[in-house]
Parts: C-alpha cells; structure tokens; sequence
C-alpha cells in the first residue's frame, strides 16, 4: 500500500495533486486506484467522474492528479 495523505494536495485552482510513494513492486496504477479511493471518501463518491491521471518521478514517487 502506497504512503500519501489524502489531507495534504497540492492545488492551482484546476486540479489537485498528491504525492505518493509506492511500495516495493507497486506499479502506478495502482497507487493512482488508493488516492481514488480515499479521495471518494473524503469528497464523495462524485469525484469519481473526474478526469484523473498519474506521472512518476525518476525517484519513484508518484504524482496522482485529480482535474476539476
């Protein structure tokens, strides 16, 4: 299970970011389907509908992005 905090994004008034680190063996997609998962939690089940997309860092971590 990937680290992040659902409680702590980044925000430029278009889209939320989070970063996360994966664990070992943990490929992108599915770190991208756990921020889903708590951000529908914490949003609601709406967020669901938005346009979501990944990038990963040459050190590994992984920005998961929520457009609004």
């Amino acid at each position: 299970m990937a680290q992040f905090d659902i409680e702590s994004s980044l925000s430029n008034g278009k889209r939320l970011d989070w970063l996360a680190l994966p664990d070992v063996g943990e490929n992108p997609m599915d770190v991208e389907a756990e921020v889903r998962k708590a951000a529908r939690k914490k949003f609601g089940d709406n967020v669901y509908f938005n346009w979501w997309d990944h990038v990963v860092a040459s050190n590994g971590y992984v920005t998961v992005r929520m457009h609004v």
